[in-house]
């Protein structure tokens, strides 16, 4: 993992103090919202944590969920 990638995750948590983005628990995965065709871009804005059950329910229908995690994200980083 690249530096600047540990600093975006380290950011991001600390955006979220730690916590599920959508349900609040403390025990978090980090998932990518975008994936391009080279795989995924660590950047701010592409980068939210997730419990476990929510990560898994994100990838079982990203269509749905992926413009909600972009909505969330964008305003947090507005804040």
């Amino acid at each position: 993992m690249k530096v600047q990638e540990k600093e975006i995750y380290r950011k991001t948590l600390e955006l979220y103090d730690g916590c599920c983005a959508i349900c609040g628990s403390p025990y978090v995965e980090l998932h990518h919202i975008r994936f391009g065709a080279a795989g995924r871009k660590t950047y701010m804005g592409n980068v939210i944590p997730l419990c476990k059950k929510h990560h898994m329910l994100v990838h079982s229908n990203k269509k749905l969920y992926q413009p909600m995690l972009i909505e969330m994200i964008n305003k947090k980083l507005g804040e």
